[in-house]
């Protein structure tokens, strides 16, 4: 069975914190930081661009913004009710808060896309470990 994938904003502590209690009893669910290589070249394959977003890829399938924020949710057990409460604050305050926290604007992207085959190639490695050692993309080959 593939590894799921959790594409998060490694730089700052509080998400790193928060991705670590959502997969830390998983063995199913993999944290990348959402500037690893493999992961630029993953949402380059997919998207034509590097969109910077909360990523779920699981399965065959590439969730994006809301959908990632619903599924990690759901998989940790919370309820219905409050998983719909937090997408909805997802929605309404993810770019404010994007640019505040990280920097950077959110990228304005979100639902469920089919993951292509072009895009898989990148992911294979990364679903196949538990841990990955993720380095920041340096400015050679830029």
């Amino acid at each position: 069975m593939k590894k799921s994938l959790l594409v998060y904003d490694g730089s700052n502590p509080l998400f790193r914190a928060a991705v670590e209690a959502a997969t830390h009893r998983s063995d199913e669910l993999v944290a990348v930081r959402w500037g690893a290589e493999p992961i630029q070249a993953f949402l380059e394959a997919q998207f034509d661009a590097r969109p910077f977003a909360f990523i779920l890829v699981e399965g065959d399938s590439v969730h994006v913004g809301t959908e990632t924020v619903g599924r990690v949710l759901s998989r940790m057990g919370l309820a219905d009710p409050l998983v719909d409460g937090l997408k909805r604050t997802y929605a309404a305050g993810g770019a404010p808060f994007g640019r505040l926290v990280h920097g950077r604007t959110v990228a304005d992207l979100s639902g469920t896309f089919p993951l292509s085959a072009e895009a898989e190639a990148h992911l294979a490695g990364l679903r196949q470990v538990r841990e990955i050692p993720v380095r920041e993309a340096s400015a050679e080959g830029s």
